[in-house]
């Protein structure tokens, strides 16, 4: 049986802009629901719709995100698009790929693995560099 990886929001995590954060834990959140949604076999529709909440809300928070950066002049702020663009392509991808698929537990779950472990990383790696900027360290 699938145990999804639980995303939890630690003070390590922090990019110095609250709203940014609040949207990293909202992000997390919907990983977490989408998680839960596959052990309990919930369906290709909810699954399906989480899925989409994720596309539509990511791609709000990057440019959200993108701004911030750019604002505060990260040197990391042109990384940091492009890194975003790569979870986007990935995420349109694997969203055509499960509705062709039917709705398929297997790349539910391949889905959520990657998409998951990849956004923890990115904040942790590359969001996390907007703290000294913002704070100016």
């Amino acid at each position: 049986m699938y145990s999804p990886k639980k995303l939890y929001w630690e003070d390590g995590l922090k990019t110095g802009d609250p709203n940014i954060d609040f949207q990293h834990k909202y992000l997390f959140d919907t990983f977490n629901k989408l998680g839960d949604a596959i052990i309990r076999d919930q369906g290709k529709d909810n699954i399906n719709t989480i899925i989409e909440r994720l596309k539509f809300y990511a791609e709000w928070h990057f440019g959200k995100e993108e701004k911030c950066m750019d604002d505060h002049q990260c040197p990391i702020a042109e990384k940091n698009k492009s890194a975003h663009a790569f979870f986007l392509d990935m995420l349109n991808k694997y969203y055509e790929e499960y509705n062709q698929a039917g709705g398929s537990t297997e790349l539910a779950i391949k889905i959520h693995e990657t998409l998951s472990d990849w956004f923890l990383n990115h904040v942790l790696k590359t969001d996390t560099n907007l703290y000294p900027c913002i704070h100016k360290r």
